[in-house]
């Protein structure tokens, strides 16, 4: 071996690490942070406000007092209000946001107005559900399916099981239509098992073409960084007004439930 190569390791076995104790150079922020996905769904419909994390691995600030409503093809108003068990989460009485409508997001709050639409459109069916045995448990087989984007979210549950770890999971597959190198290089996740006897609950949402646009741009920022072919982070895409960042967005959804045997 050459002579500085022995150098080299004697000095990495002697090197130490050194603790970094400033601060990170944070500010606050009045940048409000919209989280809502109205359905066709006859339910009471929910959006989240808050303020961005101030802290590394912080919980963000619920934007609390509010007014928020919805507004249908500029006749329809629906109202939303503040959930005092849950703040920064404002729910409607039940109604459906129907293919065909406009969609009109009204926010005030500290002072400042901001707004945002959206209009659904159409999902196609379900596939059936497929998944695979490993290791004398089971795992979901997730694959692209139709023409339309679209995502489906899986609910996991198996009660009274000591098999389950955890007794809920949640997987999200976005089939979203594109081809990002990416995606296609992501990062691998550990892979999400269940025993026989879990139910899985499917709901199969519509992607309108904005939607996806912030899809594409969310994902590119957290599940798809840290491939081979990673991409320079830049600011996730919105339909919000200025001073406004996350998404409003109306899908049409499709529901099923299996239980695995």
């Amino acid at each position: 071996m050459k002579p500085w190569r022995y150098f080299l390791i004697l000095l990495l076995l002697l090197a130490c690490e050194e603790r970094f104790n400033d601060p990170l150079n944070t500010r606050p922020t009045n940048l409000l942070v919209v989280e809502a996905v109205l359905t066709n769904e006859l339910v009471p419909q929910k959006i989240n406000l808050s303020f961005p994390y101030q802290q590394l691995n912080g919980a963000p600030t619920p934007a609390t007092g509010a007014v928020v409503q919805v507004v249908e093809n500029d006749a329809v108003i629906y109202s939303f209000y503040e959930n005092i068990l849950q703040p920064g989460e404002y729910i409607s009485a039940p109604f459906r946001a129907v293919f065909g409508e406009e969609y009109k997001l009204e926010i005030q709050i500290q002072g400042k107005e901001y707004y945002a639409t959206d209009s659904s459109v159409p999902v196609e069916p379900l596939t059936p559900l497929q998944y695979k045995m490993v290791n004398n448990q089971f795992e979901l087989v997730l694959y692209e399916t139709g023409t339309i984007s679209n995502y489906i979210d899986h609910t996991i549950t198996s009660e009274d099981n000591s098999g389950c770890m955890p007794c809920l999971g949640r997987v999200i597959f976005y089939d979203l239509k594109s081809i990002d190198v990416n995606e296609i290089y992501k990062p691998g996740k550990k892979s999400f098992l269940f025993p026989a006897g879990s139910t899985i609950i499917r709901r199969k949402y519509s992607v309108s073409a904005s939607y996806r646009t912030y899809l594409r741009s969310m994902l590119s920022e957290t599940e798809w960084r840290g491939g081979i072919f990673d991409v320079d982070r830049a600011n996730v895409a919105t339909n919000l007004s200025t001073g406004a960042t996350g998404f409003f967005a109306v899908s049409t959804v499709i529901s099923d439930t299996t239980v695995v045997e």
